[in-house]
């Protein structure tokens, strides 16, 4: 009596999938027109959006940048280009920051355009010359800072970068705010987050503290971006 309703058992839930057919592969169109099919093991990377598709011999892994995403498939896949900044940069790859990956005060007029063109705030970051070292972000240390600042905010604002030593009184009112401002915090880097006309002040951004590193300043830069974010929601409902 107990293999029978074994057997029974059995018989019942291989007919209960068998009768659910596997959810319908889906296909991605980007923004140029390229259309994958039945795609599968989609994550979020740093460089885009990562899936496999094809199979057998034509199985490939590919990556289509957030760029070339329309809204909808990015919405679908829960991509936030903030929290991808925020993995990224805990993964603690070293960097090497330049001066020509940002821009410099005396360029402020082609990033104004470029953040315009991009819908984006600017952001200005205070630093020194010392900075400019091969860093690992989530370390302590104003070099390791300054290359967590740029990890996470360098593909959604625009940056600047202020010299300490000869450009801090050549900013924008705007940027004085926060420069000036009770967040500041007297250590370096810090950034002030501005419009893409520089004529609104956002917020501060602030290092730290004497102990700050990678999980400190994470969470000040998570609570400085829901101030971002719901500035620019706010912008967008007042249009």
């Amino acid at each position: 009596m107990k293999r029978a309703t074994a057997v029974c058992t059995i018989l019942c839930v291989w007919q209960l999938f068998a009768l659910d057919p596997p959810a319908a592969a889906e296909d991605i169109t980007t923004l140029d027109g390229q259309t994958y099919a039945a795609v599968r093991d989609v994550s979020l990377k740093p460089g885009g959006l990562f899936f496999v598709t094809g199979s057998g011999t034509t199985m490939k892994g590919v990556t289509v940048p957030y760029a070339n995403l329309p809204d909808e498939v990015k919405e679908k896949y829960h991509y936030d280009p903030y929290e991808v900044a925020l993995a990224y940069a805990r993964q603690n790859r070293p960097v090497t920051l330049t001066k020509n990956m940002a821009f410099s005060l005396d360029q402020l007029a082609v990033a104004q355009q470029k953040a315009q063109a991009e819908k984006k705030l600017l952001g200005f970051i205070m630093e020194w010359d010392a900075f400019f070292v091969p860093s690992q972000p989530m370390k302590r240390g104003s070099n390791a800072g300054m290359a967590h600042f740029y990890d996470v905010f360098n593909n959604n604002l625009v940056l600047v970068f202020v010299r300490h030593e000869s450009e801090l009184g050549l900013v924008p009112d705007a940027v004085k705010q926060g420069f000036n401002g009770p967040e500041e915090g007297g250590f370096a880097p810090n950034m002030a987050v501005v419009t893409a006309d520089c004529a609104q002040f956002v917020c501060e951004i602030p290092y730290g503290g004497d102990q700050s590193n990678g999980p400190i300043r994470e969470q000040i830069f998570r609570q400085k971006i829901v101030v971002i974010k719901q500035f620019i929601k706010a912008q967008a409902k007042g249009k």
